[in-house]
């Protein structure tokens, strides 16, 4: 590109102050249509200059070529590192520096969008970290409102990424931004997985090119679009990780929980009885599940639960038969089945049970 700029300046034609290097080509297109024009036999000067601006315009379409080729493959090399890096967050800060490298920007910034505020997440100035650090804090205390007039806005509205030139005196760009940047262009492409815009990618390049104020083109812009496409898919799955990660922890703890609870209430319930294993069983999982009384009761008739709560009282079975008005030898089946049913040894289990179940244990 300084070479360009220096031809165009011996050969009299004007050097374009932005556009970048296509701007340089359409210029040095100008300038080879004009001298062909006035081209004569005799002139050897024109001849001269014709073949110089055809070497040095064949140059800037390889030097392109050659710099799409390394660009795109930086890109892919970038996205790979940050899809490794395993955090959505630590994702976000590194993205700035990521972009500048693969790009080949002097400066890059992040933003997210949220409540209609474009908030800057992520700064990175090249060879000045401190300056970095002063940009970012300056941006995030003066985020850009997407109100109808900033360009984000449109970028939004359009969802495509756009040139912007002369930045300082353009009437869309956010004043307290770009003043305090000192931008004159950069170009910006909105992170839109699935379509919705969830943040801002912003490059710059500085004065590295003599003659050259407006360094930033379509290929820029190109470029930047196509790392805020793949950045966007990969804070997306990333997000989405973390998510799982989170939700996978907080099963583990649930787990936990109910392993402890299930440890507590089986130590809490050995006893030193001769009975079968079920009643234990029985009793830890109405214990663990918080209602022994109702379970209890779905077990037994009502006139089931009428004779278990006399035993529980200490009657013998004649003072049972007397007090409902049955058979001794019907109160006798009662019991029996009582105690089958509830997994009781004897009488006094099966007391001891339903005194627990009502919280009148002795």
């Amino acid at each position: 590109m300084a070479r360009a700029a220096e031809v165009l300046e011996r050969c009299g034609a004007t050097v374009p102050e932005k556009g970048g290097a296509e701007a340089l080509l359409d210029a040095l297109d100008v300038a080879l249509a004009a001298r062909q024009e006035d081209l004569t036999g005799e002139d050897r000067e024109r001849w001269d200059a014709l073949v110089e601006l055809s070497q040095v315009r064949s140059e800037l379409v390889e030097e392109r070529m050659g710099r799409r080729l390394l660009v795109f493959g930086r890109i892919h090399e970038a996205l790979e590192r940050l899809r490794g890096i395993g955090a959505s967050e630590a994702m976000i800060r590194r993205a700035p520096a990521e972009v500048a490298w693969a790009c080949d920007f002097d400066r890059v910034a992040i933003y997210r969008v949220e409540d209609a505020m474009m908030i800057c997440e992520g700064f990175f100035v090249a060879s000045d970290p401190e300056r970095a650090a002063e940009l970012l804090e300056l941006s995030r205390a003066n985020p850009a409102p997407l109100r109808e007039q900033i360009l984000e806005s449109e970028m939004i509205r359009r969802r495509r990424p756009m040139v912007v030139h002369d930045a300082q005196n353009h009437p869309s760009t956010y004043k307290p931004l770009v003043r305090a940047y000192g931008s004159h262009a950069y170009v910006a492409a909105p992170i839109m997985p699935e379509g919705r815009v969830i943040g801002f990618l912003h490059g710059e390049k500085g004065l590295r090119y003599p003659g050259v104020i407006d360094a930033v083109d379509g290929f820029d812009r190109d470029a930047i679009w196509a790392f805020a496409e793949g950045l966007g898919f990969a804070v997306e799955r990333m997000q989405l990780l973390d998510r799982l990660r989170s939700q996978g922890q907080e099963l583990k703890s649930l787990i936990a929980q109910a392993d402890s609870v299930v440890s507590a209430q089986l130590a809490a319930q050995v006893e030193l009885v001769a009975g079968p294993v079920e009643a234990g069983a029985a009793r830890s999982a109405a214990a663990l599940f918080g209602d022994v009384e109702t379970a209890i009761e779905a077990q037994l008739t009502r006139r089931e639960r009428e004779v278990l709560a006399l035993v529980a009282q200490g009657a013998t079975n004649n003072q049972i038969a007397d007090k409902l008005v049955i058979t001794e030898g019907t109160t006798k089946s009662h019991v029996k089945r009582i105690l089958r049913k509830l997994g009781a040894a004897n009488r006094v289990e099966a007391a001891s049970l339903y005194l627990r179940a009502r919280g009148t244990d002795r």
